[in-house]
């Protein structure tokens, strides 16, 4: 088996593959392209894309391929701005949740109406995160199929990006709990269940709207949060991973065998040192402010686990960044997010 090379993408590289499932078969089989599934890159190693369970986010260490699976990946010739690369990580960010539309993938191929709808299929996910910045991929953003982002002029194809996956690292990533699961889990539940007071929502950012413009839901909406276990996914990490909150841990821990590992995780943490906690920092003031205009039961439960996510992220960070300091003190000038 083999996987992308996380160290290989950078946040905005677009990853292209041919899809395993039936309407990823049918579009290439309807227009002879080699791919038929597109993601963005939001993070080292944190992908987001569309599929049938809808817009989420996803661990590129878990996306498997056999050995004769096409993956390509790309990214614009013309380097954005990072204010600008980040409207387009947060549009992507503020998407999941959004359905899929079959329908609206099988129309990018065929003739015929083509309706402006808010749901997703993931070529035209990827082509509007970056519309939403001026840049124009292909020439209909709402329309729009992998192979056309294959194509694209503004796209350079980076090369050597897979790595092959042993079979011992295959059946620990297999042993390990898959908190990216869980997390599509409880998020599914709580879209699912604010679905039933109002069919229209597609999305966290309309979940948000409805707590502020229907308080007399908000006592139920915030059960959903509770029931979901979305407020307790943090959790998952610190249990299993406590060594990367406390260096003391992580000294523990070390061995000659994983020290490479080790030192691959400290460098990818700091250098996202600024940048991997703002949606965390940027969460958490939202919704402090939501809540200080329209106090809710909701966005109180929000404010605390977002209050909890920036303090976690934060020791994570002190923590890769204290172990370089011992053990690698050159790395901290080569990798560290200025």
């Amino acid at each position: 088996m083999k996987r992308i090379n996380i160290d290989a993408l950078q946040p905005g590289d677009i990853v292209l593959t041919a899809s395993k499932s039936a309407a990823g078969k049918g579009i290439r089989a309807t227009t002879l392209a080699v791919v038929s599934h597109a993601m963005i890159c939001v993070q080292h190693g944190s992908v987001i894309d569309s599929t049938g369970d809808g817009v989420q986010a996803r661990n590129l260490q878990r996306e498997l391929f056999k050995p004769f699976e096409r993956v390509y990946a790309f990214r614009l010739r013309e380097q954005l701005s990072p204010a600008r690369l980040e409207q387009v990580i947060n549009f992507a960010r503020s998407e999941v949740g959004t359905r899929y539309s079959v329908r609206e993938a099988v129309r990018s191929v065929l003739p015929g109406k083509r309706p402006r709808e808010r749901r997703q299929f993931c070529s035209r996910l990827v082509a509007r995160a970056y519309a939403r910045v001026g840049v124009q991929l292909v020439a209909d953003e709402d329309y729009c199929t992998p192979d056309q982002l294959r194509r694209s002029p503004l796209l350079l194809e980076l090369k050597g990006i897979t790595e092959t996956v042993s079979a011992q690292e295959l059946a620990a990533w297999r042993a390990r709990p898959n908190p990216v699961a869980m997390t599509h889990a409880a998020q599914n539940a709580i879209l699912d269940g604010v679905r039933k007071l109002d069919p229209k929502v597609e999305n966290f950012t309309d979940v948000d709207q409805i707590v502020r413009n229907h308080p007399e839901w908000d006592l139920q909406i915030a059960a959903l949060f509770r029931v979901s276990g979305y407020l307790e996914l943090w959790k998952t990490d610190v249990q299993i991973n406590p060594w990367h909150y406390n260096v003391e841990a992580l000294e523990a821990v070390l061995t000659p065998a994983n020290h490479d590992e080790i030192r691959t995780h400290c460098r990818a943490v700091i250098a996202e040192t600024i940048s991997g906690g703002q949606r965390y920092r940027t969460m958490l003031e939202h919704h402090r402010q939501s809540h200080r205009l329209e106090p809710r039961q909701t966005t109180f439960q929000l404010v605390e686990l977002y209050d909890q996510l920036v303090r976690n992220d934060a020791l994570l960070r002190a923590t890769a960044h204290d172990w370089l300091e011992r053990h690698h003190p050159e790395d901290i000038d080569d990798y560290l997010e200025q």
